[in-house]
């Protein structure tokens, strides 16, 4: 398959997951991450397929000297949670740097891509929400909530600007058994305790959300400006 992904926020988790469905399916993946040591595990996981820069996408300069040589296809997956935080108690920088990764990063690798992409018949994007978009999200995670659901917004303006060439779409997980719901998911109940929220019964999996993905990347040529939950049926 002649196709190279760029996928951020690929040391771990949702990203990792991606990576080794485009691998897998015969393509290139670009992976970014803040972790040197992660983007080494990956690459020695997947091989000669992948290629791996350390990208904080929150830094412009960042972006514009990482490498992205034909390029034909986007994951931005790179976020953060923040702190928990109550509204007595808000903290402007912290607030900043959640939007800094989340939005704007999103929207500064974005623009790389569209500078450095080539030609491709099945050319996509895929922005990473979540249905904290949609609820709010968790308590004290308000500004988390709220920054995603701004990329349900920006999906469907860049699948409005970006077409008829590339189309664009979102997925808002659910509750996804990564690490980064150790910072909510304190209490050593905690995950059996989200189950009983899912009518699915339990947590998802990386592998889920990357499926659809996967999907959306390649197999999805007249879908674009959705936004498509994997949640196990929770909202």
């Amino acid at each position: 398959m002649n196709a190279t992904v760029l996928i951020t926020g690929a040391g771990s988790g949702i990203g990792l997951a991606v990576a080794r469905r485009v691998v897998a399916r015969g393509a290139r993946a670009i992976l970014w991450d803040i972790s040197g040591a992660a983007l080494t595990a990956a690459q020695a996981e997947l091989g000669a397929a992948v290629e791996t820069s350390v990208v904080d996408v929150s830094d412009a300069a960042a972006i514009a000297g990482a490498p992205l040589d034909g390029v034909t296809h986007l994951v931005n997956n790179a976020g953060i949670l923040g702190q928990r935080m109550e509204w007595g108690a808000l903290d402007a920088e912290h607030l900043q740097g959640i939007f800094d990764v989340n939005v704007v990063g999103l929207m500064m690798v974005t623009q790389a891509f569209l500078k450095a992409r080539v030609s491709h018949p099945q050319s996509g994007i895929v922005n990473l929400s979540s249905i904290a978009g949609e609820n709010g999200g968790a308590p004290g995670f308000a500004a988390y909530g709220a920054s995603k659901a701004a990329i349900m917004a920006l999906t469907r303006a860049m699948a409005r600007d970006f077409a008829p060439d590339l189309r664009v779409n979102a997925l808002a997980p659910g509750i996804i058994d990564t690490p980064i719901q150790d910072a909510v998911m304190t209490a050593p109940d905690a995950r059996a305790q989200a189950a009983e929220g899912i009518p699915l019964g339990r947590l998802g999996a990386a592998d889920e959300v990357a499926g659809t993905a996967e999907w959306l990347l390649f197999d999805a040529p007249y879908v674009t400006g959705e936004t498509i939950r994997v949640a196990g049926g929770r909202r």
